[in-house]
């Protein structure tokens, strides 16, 4: 029979809770009878992984908690395997849905029109041939959060943008991504989740765009951001992987209970 353990970051502070933004769904799935384990995320960029309880072996064993990037991620994954566990997914599936330079392609006609820049490379020269009326602009995984917010008007502001996300966050993960932007309508964004070929919504209904995703990405968790245009179109707004992506407006019961379909 195989097991599924799922790793939680503890809290700095409480070492024996899990990390506060995780603790409710920590609890839950402890009611469900699944086994869970809480380690120090901050240790891993030191080396040390020490999972309490420890992960047994052949353990099947999913990790819910904050990004990694790709390199600390196939750290993370490494360690998984010297203790004998087998992660949910692969660094290559990590890297799949969690950098959108990876699923862009798959996925193109269904999702604002992308160009991909090299870090470091003339940024302005190549946003101005594209000629946009508006750009989003972002690194490969998260849009810039100040209070300019992501949406530039010129490329002069792109650049700007661009150099806010290095600045504040010390990087640009894998890259820059120039976005055509879309109007959507307002509260029309909803997550959708699939786990090892099975879409799954937050109420009854899994919208078409999602199954026409899930038979073009092949991952065993990730999630699907869904909003419609002001004419009613469906667009997928991003991918992620499942492990680091929030359940957002999903019933906690609900989510919780789609999580052991990953056993």
């Amino acid at each position: 029979m195989i097991t599924l353990r799922i790793l939680y970051p503890c809290n700095p502070l409480e070492p024996q809770e899990p990390d506060q933004p995780f603790k409710d769904e920590f609890l839950a799935v402890q009611q469900l009878g699944i086994p869970v384990s809480l380690f120090a995320y901050d240790d891993l960029s030191f080396g040390d992984f020490k999972p309490r309880p420890r992960i047994d072996s052949g353990e099947t064993v999913l990790y819910r908690g904050w990004m990694f990037n790709l390199t600390a991620y196939q750290i993370f994954t490494d360690f998984i395997g010297k203790s004998a566990g087998i992660p949910v997914t692969s660094a290559a599936d990590y890297a799949l849905c969690h950098h959108l330079n990876q699923w862009y392609s798959a996925c193109a006609d269904l999702t604002p029109e992308t160009v991909f820049l090299e870090t470091g490379s003339n940024y302005l020269e190549q946003i101005s041939n594209l000629n946009w009326d508006a750009y989003l602009i972002k690194d490969f995984v998260k849009s810039n959060t100040d209070a300019q917010g992501s949406i530039a008007r010129t490329p002069k502001q792109a650049v700007n943008i661009i150099n806010l996300i290095e600045q504040y966050r010390g990087e640009l993960e894998g890259g820059v991504a120039v976005r055509r932007v879309e109007q959507f309508q307002p509260q029309s964004e909803q997550r959708y989740f699939v786990v090892h070929g099975t879409a799954y919504s937050p109420t009854a209904a899994v919208t078409a765009i999602v199954e026409t995703v899930n038979q073009r990405i092949e991952a065993p968790f990730y999630s699907v951001d869904v909003a419609q245009t002001l004419t009613g179109q469906e667009r997928i707004v991003e991918l992620g992987d499942g492990q680091v992506s929030e359940c957002k407006t999903w019933p906690l019961d609900r989510f919780v209970k789609m999580l052991t379909q990953l056993a």
